[in-house]
C-alpha cells in the first residue's frame, strides 16, 4: 500500500472522481449492489454538499490503495472530515481551481442523458457564432467514432448513455486487473483511454471539460500545492489568491534551419528522407527528454506536463525558489549544450509565471484565465528571444584553435573523420538518419532513464539521462526490458490504445505502460521502403513528387481569447480547458492522420479477378552497386472497386516526415498529396466541430524526385506562408493563393479540383481534345489582361480576386474556342462551367496536364 504523503496525495487527487465514472455505470445494473454496505449509511454531512460520488471513489479505490487513499476521496468536498484535513483540504483545493471553469447549467441536466460538448465548439473569435456539439461516449483509439456529431433536437432524440457507461465500466475495470495500480503512469493512460470522452461535470454545469482532463489537471495542481507547502518558506494556506503555482512553457527555435539545412545538397541526397524524418523526430524527443528531466527534478510526474510537441511544452510546477533555480541552472546548461553541438543553432527560452488558483480581485495571474497567462509567457518568449544565449556569451564567442580533417557534406561541420566514409556524412547526421529509419512503421517506442546509454539506442542525450528507442515487434520489447531489470522504461504501444497485453510477459517491476499516437507512416513492400523517386513514379501521368505542409490558424489567439465569449470577464480559458484544447488537437495531428493517410494507396500481389483493375507499375531497387532488383506495385484505374483479399495487400502512398501538435509535413505522389490536403482539410474541420474560427492554411510544392527535398520542403513553407499571409484559411497550388471554399463567384480549391477532375475525365476519354484544355489557360493568359502583382497581405488578395472576376475579355475567344467541341451537350456544359471557373483556370488546366502526360 502506499504510504509516502506525495504518492498519496497523487494518487487521491487523481482518482478523486473516479466514482463519477461508476456512479453512472452503476446506475444502470439493475439490482446489484453500487458499493460496499460500509458506506450506506454516509450522508452529506460526511462527504459535503454536491459529493455523493465520493463514496463511489472510495468504493473503487480501496481494495487497491489502502486506507489513506479511500479517507481522501471520500472526503474531498468536506476536507474537515478526513482522518488527514490537511492533504485532504490540498486535494479539495486542487479540485476547485482545476474546476474554476464550470460554467453553471441554465438548467438541471440529467447526468445519464447529457454527453461531453466539443471543447472546439466552444471556440469563437471576432464575436462569431458556434454551433453545440458533442463526443460520443467511446474509449479513446483511432477511428470515426469519436468525430464531434451535432447536438440537433433530432440527433439528441430518445438519447440514453446508461448502456455506454456500463460497457465501458466493465472494460475499464478488466483492464485495470491488469495493470499495478501502484505505478502512476500505466494508471493515467488507462483514464486517457476510458476517461478522455467522459463529461467531468453535468448535473449543474455545462459539460466541455472531460473527467480525463479534470482529473490530470487536480493531480497537477495537487502535487504542486503539496511541495508549495512542503519547500517554501510561505505555507500554503486556504485563499484561493495565494500564487504557488509556476507556469513553465519552454520554446526550442532554429527549429527549420535546423531540419533542412544542407550544406551540400547534392552530395547529400543519399538517405535524405530518412535525415528530415529524423530530425524532426529529434526535435519531438528532444523537447520531451528536456520536459521528462524538469519533471524528473522537480520531483512532479507526467500529469504536471500541459502540453509537449513542435519543439514547445508547458509545465505547471510549485512556486517555489528551488523549482526557479533548476529551471535557470537548466536552461544555462541545455544551451551550453546546443552551441557546443549545434553551434547554436538551436535556442531553448525558458520563462515562467507565478499564477494563483482564482483570483477575484483580478490583480494577479491566475488558473481561471490560463490564457493570460499564455499570453504573458509569448511575450516573455518574444523579448528572450532577442538576447539568445546572454548566459552563455563567453561560450559563443570563444576562440578554438581546431584543425579538422574533413567537412560534413548534410551540415558543413568539421570532423576529424566521417562516421560513413561513403556518404561523407558525421556522427550526428547519421544519428539522424538512423532515428529516421528505426521511427518507420514501428509499433513501439520504448522510454529509459538511466545515467548512460543502453545497447540499441536511438536516441539519448548524457545531459537529460533520458533515451529512446523504436521497436517492431513484442519480442524485442520485452528482450529490452528484461536485460536490464534495474533501468526504469516505459513502453508506449503507437497508434494504437490497446496497451495491457503485454504486461504478462514484462518480468521487470520498474515498468510503465502507456500508448502513443505518432504519425510514422513510410510507404514499403515488406519492409522495403519506397523512396522519393518510386513515390514519384507512382504519381498518374507525370512522375512528379508533391510535398505538403500545414499548419492550423491563429493559434495563439485560439488559446489565449478563444473562450472569452464564454463569459463578460473574459476568463474562462482555464487550465483544464487549454489542456482538453491541446489534447484534441494533438489527438487529430498525431493519431487520426493515420485513418487519412490509409486512404491512399497502391497495392502488391492482386488476386487473379482484380488484376485487371490495376495499371502496373514497375519499380527499381538498388541491392548494392551492382545489382538492381525490380519489384511490381499496382496503383487502381479510377473508380475501381477493390476486393478485400486485395485490401490486405494496401501500402499507403504518403510519407509522413512530421505530424504533431498543430502542423504537418508530408510527401508523396503528387497527385495524392493534392487529394491529401483536400481530406485531411475536410476532416479537420469535421473534428473541430465546422467551427468558422478554427481553421487551417496549406502550401503545395510539386517538383521531380531528384529535385533536392530539403529545397521543395522550403518552398512548400513559402506557399503555406503566402497562404498565411493573405488571409489564412487558404491553399497555395500551382502558384494560386486559393481559399478552400466558393464564395460566390470567387472560386474555391474544392470546387476547382472538381471540375479539374471532370476536364481529365472529358480529356482522357477523348470527348475534348488536350488543345482545347491547354488552351483555356492561353485565352485568360492572353485576354484577361489581369496585373500580375506581388500578393502578399489579405486586402491584395481581395483585390486581385475582384479584378480577375471582373475581366471578361476573353469570353469570344472561349466560346469561339469551345464551338470545337461536337457533342452539343457537351458543349454547353463546359461553356457554362469553365466561363464560372476561368480566373482560376491555371489549376484544373495544370492538373489534367499533370495527370495525362
Amino acid at each position: 500500500m502506499i504510504n509516502n504523503e506525495l504518492e498519496i496525495v497523487k494518487f487521491s487527487s487523481l482518482l478523486h472522481d473516479i466514482g463519477k465514472f461508476y456512479q453512472r455505470a452503476d446506475n444502470v445494473r439493475s439490482g446489484s449492489k453500487m458499493y460496499d454496505s460500509r458506506y450506506d449509511k454516509l450522508t452529506a454531512e460526511d462527504y459535503g454538499q454536491n459529493g455523493a460520488h465520493g463514496k463511489w471513489s472510495a468504493d473503487f479505490v480501496r481494495g487497491s490503495y489502502g486506507d489513506e487513499i479511500e479517507d481522501l476521496v471520500l472526503h474531498h468536498h468536506l476536507p474537515s472530515k478526513s482522518i488527514n484535513p490537511k492533504l485532504c483540504g490540498i486535494v479539495q483545493k486542487a479540485d476547485h481551481h482545476s474546476s474554476a471553469e464550470r460554467i453553471a447549467s441554465d438548467e438541471k441536466q440529467e447526468v445519464l442523458d447529457t454527453p461531453l460538448i466539443s471543447i472546439f465548439s466552444r471556440i469563437a473569435l471576432n464575436n462569431s457564432e458556434t454551433d453545440e456539439y458533442y463526443i460520443p461516449l467511446e474509449k479513446l483509439d483511432l477511428n470515426d467514432s469519436l468525430y464531434p456529431k451535432e447536438t440537433t433536437n433530432q440527433a439528441m432524440d430518445g438519447w440514453n448513455l446508461k448502456p455506454d457507461y456500463e460497457r465501458l465500466w466493465n472494460e475499464f475495470i478488466n483492464e485495470f486487473k491488469l495493470i499495478d495500480a501502484e505505478n502512476f503512469d500505466t494508471v493515467l493512460a488507462l483514464l486517457k483511454k476510458y476517461t478522455s470522452t467522459i463529461p467531468s461535470a453535468t448535473y449543474l454545469s455545462e459539460s466541455d471539460v472531460s473527467l480525463y482532463d479534470h482529473a490530470k489537471t487536480t493531480a497537477a495542481l495537487a502535487t504542486c500545492r503539496y511541495l508549495f507547502d512542503r519547500d517554501s518558506e510561505n505555507k500554503l494556506t486556504k485563499n484561493d489568491d495565494q500564487e504557488c503555482y509556476l507556469v513553465v512553457t519552454g520554446d526550442i527555435s532554429g527549429i527549420q534551419k535546423f531540419i533542412y539545412r544542407i550544406s551540400s545538397p547534392q552530395d547529400a541526397q543519399s538517405g535524405m528522407s530518412k535525415r528530415l524524418r529524423g530530425r524532426s523526430l529529434y526535435i519531438t524527443l528532444l523537447a520531451e527528454s528536456i520536459v521528462g528531466h524538469l519533471i524528473n527534478k522537480l520531483n512532479l510526474n507526467s500529469s504536471n506536463i500541459l502540453f509537449c510537441g513542435g519543439g514547445r511544452f508547458t509545465i505547471i510546477a510549485p512556486n517555489t525558489s528551488k523549482t526557479i533555480d533548476v529551471i535557470e541552472e537548466f536552461k544555462e546548461k541545455i544551451n551550453l549544450f546546443f552551441i557546443e553541438n549545434f553551434n547554436s543553432e538551436l535556442y531553448l527560452s525558458l520563462v515562467y509565471e507565478e499564477a494563483s488558483g482564482v483570483d477575484k480581485d483580478k490583480e494577479k495571474l491566475d488558473l481561471k484565465n490560463f490564457g493570460k497567462i499564455l499570453q504573458e509567457l509569448n511575450s516573455k518568449h518574444f523579448e528572450d528571444k532577442k538576447h539568445k544565449f546572454s548566459q552563455n556569451l563567453e561560450d559563443v564567442f570563444k576562440i578554438e584553435d581546431v584543425n579538422y580533417d574533413d567537412l560534413c557534406v548534410v551540415c558543413g561541420k568539421g570532423i576529424s573523420g566521417y562516421k560513413d566514409d561513403d556518404k561523407k556524412i558525421c556522427a550526428e547526421c547519421a544519428g539522424h538518419e538512423e532515428l529516421g529509419q528505426a521511427v518507420a512503421n514501428s509499433r513501439y517506442m520504448i522510454k529509459y532513464e538511466n545515467d548512460c546509454e543502453i545497447e540499441g539506442s536511438n536516441f539519448f542525450i548524457d545531459l537529460l539521462n533520458i533515451g529512446y528507442i523504436f521497436k517492431k515487434s513484442k519480442n524485442d520489447v520485452i528482450k529490452v526490458i528484461n536485460k536490464y531489470p534495474e533501468i526504469s522504461f516505459t513502453v508506449y504501444i503507437l497508434n494504437s490504445t490497446d496497451f495491457t497485453y503485454l504486461i504478462d510477459e514484462v518480468t521487470s517491476e520498474n515498468v510503465s505502460f502507456d500508448f502513443k499516437f505518432l504519425g510514422n507512416n513510410v510507404p514499403n513492400i515488406k519492409g522495403q521502403p519506397l523512396y522519393f523517386e518510386h513515390l514519384a513514379k507512382i504519381s498518374k501521368g507525370a512522375n512528379k513528387l508533391g510535398v505538403l505542409k500545414m499548419d492550423v490558424d491563429n493559434l495563439g489567439k485560439i488559446f489565449s481569447n478563444g473562450f472569452n465569449h464564454l463569459n463578460e470577464d473574459n476568463n474562462f480559458s482555464s487550465i483544464s480547458r487549454v489542456s482538453s484544447l491541446s489534447f484534441y488537437l494533438d489527438l487529430f495531428f498525431s493519431g487520426l492522420i493515420n485513418e487519412i493517410v490509409d486512404e491512399f494507396k497502391v497495392f502488391i500481389d492482386p488476386c487473379s479477378d482484380c488484376a485487371d483493375k490495376f495499371d502496373e507499375i514497375e519499380l527499381e531497387f538498388e541491392r548494392d552497386k551492382d545489382t538492381i532488383i525490380k519489384k511490381s506495385v499496382y496503383r487502381p484505374k479510377d473508380g475501381a472497386e477493390i476486393c478485400d483479399k486485395c485490401m490486405e495487400n494496401a501500402i499507403s502512398t504518403i510519407y509522413i516526415n512530421y505530424s504533431g501538435g498543430d502542423d504537418l509535413l508530408v510527401l508523396g505522389p503528387y497527385d495524392d498529396i493534392i487529394k491529401f490536403s483536400e481530406s485531411f482539410q475536410s476532416k479537420f474541420k469535421k473534428w473541430t466541430a465546422d467551427n468558422d474560427s478554427i481553421n487551417i492554411s496549406a502550401g503545395i510544392n510539386i517538383s521531380g524526385a531528384k529535385f533536392p527535398i530539403g529545397k521543395a520542403a522550403i518552398l512548400a513553407d513559402d506557399n503555406l506562408e503566402k497562404s498565411k499571409e493573405c488571409g489564412k484559411n487558404k491553399i497555395t497550388l500551382f502558384n494560386e493563393i486559393l481559399s478552400w471554399k466558393s464564395n460566390g463567384l470567387q472560386k474555391g480549391f474544392y470546387d476547382l479540383l472538381d471540375f479539374a477532375e471532370e476536364l481529365e475525365s472529358y480529356a482522357k476519354n477523348k470527348k475534348i481534345s488536350m488543345g482545347i484544355v491547354y488552351s483555356l489557360l492561353k485565352i485568360w493568359e492572353s485576354r484577361s489582361n489581369v496585373k500580375s502583382i506581388e500578393i502578399n497581405n489579405e486586402n491584395d488578395w481581395y483585390n486581385d480576386v475582384n479584378e480577375r472576376i471582373s475581366k471578361r475579355a476573353y469570353v469570344p475567344m472561349l466560346k469561339y474556342k469551345l464551338r470545337l467541341i461536337s457533342d452539343r451537350t457537351l458543349r454547353n456544359e463546359l461553356d457554362k462551367k469553365t466561363m464560372k471557373f476561368m480566373p482560376w483556370i491555371k489549376v484544373p488546366v495544370s492538373w489534367v496536364s499533370l495527370r495525362l502526360r
